[in-house]
């Protein structure tokens, strides 16, 4: 069994060491008060522990290097070492008093990475992170082949020019901006080491910032790092002033500074927000800290800083990367290819570089297909090539279609932003998966990220793709993750675990509406919650009773949180068309003001208001797509097919593996008056709709199968039979019904539209279905009796909100009608 050897002097074992040793556990670890019998000579017990040992912790303190018998084990552990009786070493600082400049220190222990971790908690998971990995490790080539690096020879001149620029003060923070993908993280790492700035040759992991993260989660994940122990600092934070919070990260800072460490971050929308600006709280953190000798913040992130919003101080520094030009994409490929010893022909190897666009993640994938399934022709794999840069998510799954095992891991996985392994584990057996995810890193759908790389991220494309076309976890996985989540809540230690683990964790228990001690809320906390509640279409209710909770401490929220709050707030009012909504509405300006107006005039069937509110803000930066979305719903809504439909096909190239813009699509084309010649398009939709595979989009594509024979084969008995047995399949959805009322329309069948109104009616009294659209299927059934204008009263309201054109083409639509069946 792989085991750690925990060297440290007895001086450090009630403060630090014996908390280590607790939470690894006896099985897991040679520890002097566990391990060695009574009686046996000290040197007897070095010996022996070592000579079964893996892994050998050596705890750094000065108490440690005045003392004999750790310098004993030191010297016992490079010798072992250096015979490959051990497998590795790691060093940890754990007293303020020592750095990795001590002359104490020997040389060849100075090469390790040497880090403080002054939290035996952080110390503790990451030496069972190491342990882990040396029971696993099976793919080799997966570090060679992430530290690999070319060109970029432009953008390191210039970095090294900053760097050493004795005019200027060195940066605090340094920022690395451009598409995923492109090799932020890797271009900071070999900058910083050329540089001298960092010492490391290992490439560092990261902490995850997302677009939910709050000024409270940084700090909690600053504390995760283990540099100081922030104690009770971390509590209460929704309470403390925005001047407090700043001095807590400047603490961690400060720590950081005194012993050269550098904080990788991957930014995804935190740090440099959405509208291309430093967010407000961590501009100020940098400016305010006094020290300028060294770099603290090393940031890989997906948005750049317009230039007009850049600070005008020597504080940041910016290094914008593109993607990788023909000779270095050609470069990294012919450097792949040889890790992996594939052969390919020139006339190969040109056509595979001809396919390439820049980013190294792509040319990764590239090797991948050409070094998998050698009975497949090089040239019969190069249209999966090209189906990455557009359907990148059902490309990297497809493997997978059939392997329900791992396809369940990675809807799990989904359910995070971020999340740690042990977390995970505890859910999962680590025996059986944790090659499962070894496998998952190896191919990019997902990496290990944090100081050790011990937290799980998914690739963003496969997260949002489950998300967004709402597959769902298996009953059994949510179930186990349940029952976790309220074992965490109910342990003491919640606060104490990594702070993937607690955010998660509190989230879920506010959103279920667990009782949690005030103390551990953070703002982000309710705004993760409602954005779960709202995209799950969970209460509205409740999102509005968290907006209210939190808004109450309005003077203590980060300015961006806050706003988030309110615009998920005004979405749960505008779903539930509360007029309260036109008050909240006004405390959000700009275009975001816009659309939610429209989004509350769309669901109120006031449309012409909606389309006034969605048209001027089609193309519009960040509303631009969610408005070109609306506009397709409202032209739908109104039956104006060919209106929608260049939003519509637009919405669906820019994300094809969207379902809602799939089928959006496909309503307008088979609405078109041109329906043939749209045969092959349609065909297409349909099999998208079937490739996507959630529950939701298996029923859209069985729906759109109807209407394909209704509409394109001119199949009457079969479109009542698939639409039949749809309404059979989905008992608890209405949209089948929708669909059978339209073709019994269609098809001028009274008694066929008659069952479909009753059935609705029947759903109605559990789910929540538009008056409006009711009100429409009546309105036919009294055309079909010739009543004229009963048919036209029951609508009258909804009618008077409709633009005249529309308005004008459904009072003749029923007057045909009840005029031939008068």
């Amino acid at each position: 069994m792989i085991k750690a050897f925990l060297s440290h002097s007895s001086a450090d074992k009630d403060g630090y060491v014996r908390k280590v040793a607790e939470w690894l556990g006896k099985d897991n670890i040679h520890y002097d008060e566990w391990t060695f019998e009574e009686g046996e000579k000290p040197l007897d017990e070095i010996l022996s522990g070592l000579g079964r040992t893996d892994l050998f912790v050596l705890f750094l303190s000065q108490n440690a290097l005045k003392s004999e018998w750790v310098q004993r084990e030191i010297l016992e552990a490079k010798a072992l070492l250096s015979e490959d009786k051990i497998s590795k070493i790691f060093p940890i600082i754990i007293d303020d008093m020592t750095t990795y400049e001590d002359e104490k220190i020997p040389e060849w222990l100075r090469n390790y990475n040497l880090k403080p971790i002054k939290r035996a908690v952080v110390a503790s998971k990451k030496i069972h992170n190491r342990l882990r990995e040396l029971s696993w490790s099976k793919h080799p080539e997966l570090k060679k082949r992430h530290n690999m690096f070319v060109g970029r020879n432009d953008k390191q001149d210039e970095f090294e020019e900053r760097i050493h620029d004795f005019c200027l003060d060195k940066p605090t923070a340094i920022f690395a901006t451009g598409l995923s993908g492109v090799g932020r993280r890797t271009f900071l790492h070999r900058a910083l080491v050329k540089t001298n700035v960092s010492e490391s040759s290992h490439k560092p992991s990261s902490i995850y910032l997302d677009d939910s993260v709050s000024i409270e989660d940084f700090i909690l994940k600053l504390n995760d790092l283990g540099l100081t122990d922030l104690g009770d600092d971390v509590l209460n934070l929704s309470d403390k002033t925005m001047a407090d919070k700043k001095s807590i990260i400047h603490s961690v800072m400060h720590e950081a500074y005194k012993n050269k460490e550098i904080i990788y971050i991957l930014d995804d929308g935190c740090l440099i927000n959405y509208q291309r600006s430093i967010t407000e709280w961590f501009r100020n953190v940098v400016e305010e800290y006094e020290f300028s000798n060294f770099p603290i913040f090393s940031i890989a992130s997906r948005f750049k800083v317009n230039f007009r919003n850049r600070p005008r101080n020597d504080k940041f520094f910016f290094v914008e990367l593109a993607e990788l030009n023909p000779k270095e994409r050609t470069n990294l490929l012919s450097q792949l290819l040889r890790l992996y010893n594939v052969n390919i022909s020139k006339e190969e190897f040109k056509l595979v570089s001809d396919l390439l666009f820049g980013l190294p993640d792509q040319i990764m994938f590239a090797v991948d297909i050409i070094r998998n399934d050698f009975d497949t022709k090089l040239i019969d794999k190069l249209p999966v090539l090209t189906e990455y840069n557009t359907d990148k998510a059902s490309i990297l799954l497809r493997k997978y279609e059939d392997n329900e095992l791992v396809l369940g891991f990675i809807r799990l996985l989904a359910q995070f932003e971020i999340i740690s392994s042990d977390f995970i584990f505890k859910i999962v057996d680590e025996e059986e998966f944790y090659p499962v995810l070894e496998s998952l890193v190896s191919e990019s759908i997902c990496e290990l990220i944090g100081l050790d790389g011990e937290i799980i991220r998914l690739n963003d494309v496969i997260r949002d793709y489950i998300k967004r076309n709402k597959i769902k976890l298996s009953s059994e996985l949510g179930g186990k993750l349940d029952k976790q989540v309220r074992r965490l809540v109910e342990e003491d230690d919640v606060f104490e675990r990594d702070s993937s683990e607690y955010i998660y964790t509190v989230k879920e228990a506010l959103k279920k509406g667990y009782d949690i001690d005030p103390k551990l809320l953070i703002p982000s906390h309710y705004l993760r919650c409602m954005k779960d509640l709202y995209f799950s279409k969970g209460s509205l209710d409740r999102i509005i009773e968290l907006a209210d909770i939190i808004l109450q401490k309005n003077n203590f929220l980060d300015v961006r949180v806050e706003k988030d709050i309110r615009y998920y707030l005004c979405l749960a009012l505008a779903k539930k068309k509360d007029p309260r909504l036109l008050s909240e509405v006004q405390e959000i300006q700009g275009d975001e003001h816009n659309f939610l107006l429209g989004f509350y005039y769309r669901l109120s069937g006031r449309y012409d208001e909606a389309l006034s509110r969605f048209t001027p803000i089609a193309n519009a930066p960040y509303v631009g797509s969610r408005a070109k979305r609306e506009i397709v719903q409202v032209y739908v809504q109104l039956e104006e097919y060919e209106k929608a439909l260049s939003f519509a096909k637009n919405n669906y190239e820019e994300n094809r593996g969207n379902q809602f813009h799939t089928q959006a699509y496909f309503h307008c084309l088979i609405n078109a008056d041109n329906v043939q010649e749209h045969r092959s398009t349609l065909e297409m939709l349909i099999n998208d709709l079937r490739t996507i595979d959630s529950e939701q989009s298996v029923e859209m594509a069985d729906i759109a199968n109807s209407l394909f024979e209704a509409k394109v084969n001119n199949d009457k008995q079969k479109s009542i039979d698939l639409i039949n047995d749809a309404v059979y399949r989905y008992p608890d959805t209405y949209y089948p019904l929708l669909t059978f009322c339209d073709l019994a329309i269609k098809y001028e069948d009274r008694a066929m539209l008659n069952e479909g109104v009753v059935k609705l009616e029947e759903i109605s009294r559990m789910k929540n279905i538009s008056s409006r659209t009711l009100n429409k299927y009546k309105s036919f059934l009294y055309a079909f009796d010739g009543d004229f204008s009963a048919a036209l009263k029951i609508i009258d309201k909804e009618l008077n909100r409709y633009p005249s054109e529309s308005k004008d083409r459904i009072v003749n639509r029923l007057r045909d009608i009840s005029q031939k069946n008068n």
